[in-house]
């Protein structure tokens, strides 16, 4: 397919997901709500498409998809042990800081593992070495430091090692 034709589609189809956004952020499905998130969408991608990354390939689908079934879990487990942990009368955390080695050498899956550390609830990303060879992790309670890099290695940066990639072509 042509390139900016290819283009012009791909950016057909993420105004198209920020409109069904706006309409269930909404709450309603009126003719108005779809032109306005449309029209919206339509503009952000507009406003946006020089800053694309470029393409992320799905190598291996079986072990993105495993990825993803093991970060929701990851986040459900998580967010109900530091709700359990804030809920409790005696705050019983054991605070580190913890650096993560990291095999990952694209700039971009370097991101997707930052941010899965982020989003899940009692870890923060809080900064990437210079040689890009660790990340330093906040994490609300450690027993065993060794087991959470081990962890974070298995559940996460393994599986966008071996199953996600990223072009650096921009879309445009």
């Amino acid at each position: 397919m042509n390139p900016r034709l290819r283009a012009s589609v791909d950016q057909g189809l993420y105004a198209a997901v920020l409109a069904a956004a706006w309409i269930a952020l909404q709450q309603r499905l009126t003719i108005g709500d779809a032109a306005i998130g449309l029209a919206l969408g339509l503009g952000l991608v507009r406003a946006t498409r020089h800053f694309a990354a470029g393409r992320i390939w799905v190598r291996r689908p079986v072990v993105a998809f495993r990825l993803v079934v093991d970060f929701l879990r990851e986040l459900t487990v998580s967010t109900l042990q530091v709700a359990a942990t804030v809920m409790s009368p005696r705050l019983r955390i054991r605070p580190a800081f913890i650096v993560v080695p990291l095999a990952l050498a694209d700039d971009f899956a370097i991101t997707i593992l930052a941010n899965m550390i982020t989003l899940t609830p009692g870890t923060l990303t809080l900064d990437i070495a210079p040689d890009r060879s660790a990340l330093y992790v906040h994490c609300l309670s450690v027993d065993d430091v060794e087991e959470v890099r081990a962890r974070i290695r298995r559940l996460f940066e393994r599986p966008i090692e071996e199953g996600v990639t990223c072009s650096i072509s921009p879309l445009t």
